[in-house]
């Protein structure tokens, strides 16, 4: 019996993030169903407890799927998003997990393919990672 894979949690933002998965669904691009996907009107609403609530809720790792720097549609700083990933980033170190299992993915709109290279390439990653501890789940 094979092993379940990751369950990772996408926080996509509405524009460039969300397109992503659309076109890849249009494309017939597949990526594991243990892939939840929470759409957000933009990723500078996640901060950096939403990122380890998910984590507390039993993710294996988090992705936020955003615009490419200066391509937001809310012309929100890009780097406000890179300094909260990288804030919840430290404190997932301070808890002991590994903080490669949160990434922050920059998409052009559209671009299917590019998403599910990405997911893959991130659960790929994470399932290589020391399992996270019995309590974290």
């Amino acid at each position: 019996m094979s092993k379940p894979r990751a369950d990772i949690v996408v926080f996509a933002c509405n524009w460039d993030g969300l397109s992503c998965v659309e076109e890849a669904a249009r494309q017939g691009l597949h990526y594991p169903a243990s892939v939840r996907l929470l759409r957000v009107t933009c990723l500078s609403r996640i901060d950096r407890g939403l990122m380890l609530k998910a984590f507390e809720l039993g993710a294996d790792g988090v992705m936020l799927l955003g615009c490419e720097p200066g391509k937001c549609q809310f012309d929100i700083d890009s780097d406000l998003v890179a300094r909260e990933c990288e804030s919840a980033r430290v404190l997932l170190r301070l808890l002991g997990v590994d903080d490669g299992r949160l990434v922050l993915a920059r998409v052009a709109r559209g671009e299917g393919s590019d998403f599910v290279r990405q997911i893959n390439s991130f659960i790929e990653e994470i399932e290589e990672m020391q399992p996270r501890t019995p309590s974290s789940r």
